[in-house]
């Protein structure tokens, strides 16, 4: 029996073996990629609506919610967004605001399938002196 008839069909085994998980590495770089996207987008927005409570001097949640959901924009992925704060004064005298912010991310890809590589909630927290 020659060589090449003993290797005829390899390539599809090789094939049907490494195809599902090349997919399945390309499927959780995006996940990854658009998860640490929103938690960019979501400490950016939150470090922007602490300031801007700061300089208000006025820690309501809602009011920051609002801020953080302007300066996320429409696209931002990020579902079921929780903001809690709170003021505090430190040894030192000085009053801050304390916001956290906490959200799900939507990525659109894996849904369930990709829940064993790590949750997909996100929490941000910032402070600032007012």
């Amino acid at each position: 029996m020659s060589r090449r008839r003993r290797q005829r069909g390899a390539i599809s085994v090789e094939l049907a073996i490494g195809l599902p998980l090349l997919v399945l590495v390309i499927m959780a770089g995006v996940h990854f990629g658009l998860i640490l996207k929103t938690r960019h987008q979501l400490g950016d927005a939150t470090n922007h609506a602490t300031r801007l409570a700061a300089i208000a001097k006025n820690p309501n949640p809602a009011a920051i919610r609002t801020a953080i959901q302007d300066r996320l924009g429409a696209n931002a992925g990020c579902a079921n967004l929780n903001v809690t704060s709170s003021s505090a004064r430190d040894a030192f005298g000085v009053n801050r605001v304390d916001v956290n912010a906490r959200c799900t991310v939507n990525t659109g890809i894996g849904g369930q399938l990709l829940g064993f590589l790590g949750s997909s909630e996100i929490t941000v927290r910032a402070s600032m002196p007012f």
